[in-house]
């Protein structure tokens, strides 16, 4: 039977991905921004390849609360993604990846860890099966199971009986969590341009490192240990109760990270809204002094 090969060079998604990490590494360090060139050039406008990625943007990020309604979502992507000229997508998506493999180290490139990456290969096939003569059906099936899974997945709800206080604070804390590092390089020139040095560092040492999981997780560890400390001391020199309360709940929130071999976006995430909390209460005690 005819199966359908995932590639992430023919993987929209998973490229778009690979780039947008880059851009934060060239901004962290200063250099020619290459890789935000390479998206100004191939997903700008009108292209085929634009057309595609928000395709695939609505498959990651759209949600509901059943699987019916996720199904017939994806029949009705599946259906937009028909009307795309396949031949002029290939070709685009052809120049997009001779022009990655012109500008950097491709296999280093191909090879950061991207945590939606099953995601993104499920959409990938059921994409590609829709153009090409595909046999396999068991495989089109578990692709189609995994996006259906993932697009009505619900998150679980907060109990009911906490304090109010605690409750609005947990809200908006959890919101923040699940900023995916991908919003941060998104964003980073508009949003993060005020990092202080230990953020830049934790974000500089994660790019730096996606082959080196092991080196990351001791650096990772080491500033996790080191940050709980100084929250802790804020703690107890903190008079001001909402403030100790997101200091607590930050305390909490550390003190659950489970460090395995690969330390998750969300966790970097953790630690960079940690690092932040200790910046605002810094400054805060900056202007009251």
């Amino acid at each position: 039977m005819k199966k359908i090969k995932h590639s992430k060079f023919k993987n929209t998604g998973f490229l778009f991905e690979i780039l947008t990490r880059q851009i934060t590494l060239e901004v962290l360090n200063g250099s020619e921004e290459k890789a935000k060139g390479i998206i100004k050039e191939f997903f700008a406008g009108k292209t085929e390849l634009a057309k595609e990625l928000r395709l695939f943007n609505l498959l990651i990020n759209e949600k509901y609360n059943s699987e019916s309604k996720a199904e017939k979502f994806i029949d009705a992507i599946l259906e937009a993604h028909s009307k795309i000229e396949y031949s002029q997508l290939k070709r685009e998506k052809y120049n997009l990846v001779k022009s990655i493999r012109e500008t950097f180290e491709i296999n280093s490139l191909l090879s950061s860890p991207v945590t939606n990456y099953k995601i993104l290969a499920s959409v990938h096939k059921l994409f590609e099966a829709k153009v090409i003569n595909v046999t396999d059906v068991k495989d089109v099936f578990d692709s189609k199971l995994t996006l259906v899974e993932h697009i009505s997945n619900s998150s679980p709800s907060l109990k009911q009986k906490e304090d109010r206080l605690v409750e609005d604070y947990k809200k908006q804390e959890k919101d923040l969590r699940l900023l995916t590092f991908k919003i941060l390089t998104e964003t980073f020139n508009k949003k993060y341009t005020n990092l202080d040095d230990s953020q830049k560092s934790l974000l500089r040492e994660y790019i730096n490192n996606v082959t080196n999981t092991s080196k990351f997780g001791e650096y990772f560890e080491k500033e996790l240990i080191s940050t709980i400390t100084k929250l802790h001391e804020m703690y107890k020199g903190m008079s001001d109760k909402i403030t100790k309360i997101k200091l607590r709940e930050t305390i909490n929130v550390l003190k659950k990270q489970k460090l395995g071999k690969k330390i998750t976006d969300e966790q970097v995430s953790s630690l960079m809204l940690s690092y932040e909390l200790i910046k605002e209460i810094k400054n805060i005690n900056g202007r009251n002094s």
